[in-house]
């Protein structure tokens, strides 16, 4: 997971954090407890930071955030770096089957009226 102190200064780090979520700007958000899509499939990240959600109990691990159903309106994102690394060391990397993309609470607060996110119920799913 990328963190602050890699970005140089707090200031670089939300910069990364906003240029990574524009592709969701004035998008519709759920807010959910996390549930894995498949067995297969047993964590997401954090689009903004890369915060891991997932069902297991251990530090840092986030359980409830923010979801969009909606895919982003640009291009289809780059691979990301620890994608790309990770099948360059011959690691399996599984497809995700849902098309859920979420953001944790602390990344919806901080860019929430920057990126015009809209709040859906749950009722609204």
């Amino acid at each position: 997971m990328l963190q602050e102190c890699d970005m140089g200064s707090s200031g670089e780090w939300k910069q990364h954090k906003l240029h990574s979520l524009e592709c969701l700007r004035a998008l519709s958000f759920y807010l959910a407890d996390y549930a894995a899509p498949s067995k297969d499939w047993d964590h997401d990240h954090c689009k903004g930071c890369w915060a891991k959600f997932a069902e297991l109990d251990a530090p840092d691990i986030l359980h409830t955030g923010y979801f969009t159903t909606t895919q982003p309106r640009d291009k289809p994102p780059e691979e990301p770096e620890l994608i790309k690394k990770s099948r360059e060391l011959g690691h399996k990397v599984i497809a995700k089957s849902d098309a859920k993309i979420w953001v944790c609470k602390e990344c919806f607060e901080e860019f929430r009226e920057t990126l015009g996110w809209k709040l859906k119920s749950a009722t609204q799913i």
